[in-house]
């Protein structure tokens, strides 16, 4: 369960950073300034790129203990709590992305 929590905050990490590059893009492209927008929005979609790959990480993980033994329950509802925070802010952080 350690190493879940573990992960699930670097995801958090990631993610922060994400969002944070994506702001700065949204305020860089309203000054009309593409050449920071454009380097902050390429650092976003770097950042959501490796929240990808931990989020897959995490349903290796998850999916190997299964066939070991049986998870506990709260195991499992904190990791479908932060999934789903996942999606929201991954595709909240895609369309600050579109703008």
């Amino acid at each position: 369960m350690y190493y879940i929590k573990e992960i699930i905050d670097q995801l958090d990490e990631e993610i922060d950073g994400a969002k944070k590059y994506a702001e700065r893009y949204v305020k860089y492209k309203a000054k009309n300034n593409m050449q920071w927008a454009n380097r902050f929005k390429e650092m976003a979609n770097d950042e959501i790129k490796h929240c990808n790959y931990i989020h897959e990480l995490v349903v290796f993980f998850i999916e190997e203990l299964k066939k070991i033994y049986s998870p506990p329950a709260e195991m499992l509802e904190k990791w479908e709590h932060e999934h789903k925070e996942y999606v929201e802010k991954v595709a909240w952080i895609k369309q600050m992305l579109t703008m």
